[in-house]
């Protein structure tokens, strides 16, 4: 882990970690800023260094969760986009849908998908 000087609500923070010193400052200022929409009278608000790592933590959660519900609608739409194809070229065909076979094809796609959905 390594010391890493962070500037909040204008004092100055060592705190210990292993993440970079750019997202931990990225945090800090989403937080900073939220702080301010709330209390916009405060520029000195003493924070003490438990309470600050808490946000930290809490601030960085929600960033993960964000990328990673990101990354989920991301992969949704594009198998959403995948059945709409398969549906849209049966109905192109000559011959009636096939839907045993539209399953066989997706299923196969689906073992690439699966990790996609797990928790991490």
């Amino acid at each position: 882990m390594k010391r890493l000087k962070i500037k909040f609500l204008n004092t100055e923070y060592v705190i210990k970690t292993d993440a970079d010193e750019e997202y931990v400052q990225k945090i800090a200022s989403f937080l900073e800023e939220k702080i301010k929409e709330i209390s916009e009278k405060e520029n000195n608000i003493a924070v003490p260094r438990p309470f600050l790592v808490a946000m930290l933590k809490i601030t960085d959660d929600y960033f993960k969760l964000e990328r990673d519900f990101d990354e989920f609608k991301d992969a949704s739409e594009q198998r959403s986009n995948r059945l709409v194809q398969i549906l849209e070229g049966s109905l192109k065909d000559s011959e009636p849908f096939n839907y045993q076979e539209g399953i066989q094809r997706e299923e196969l796609r689906s073992d690439e998908l699966e990790d996609t959905f797990k928790y991490r």
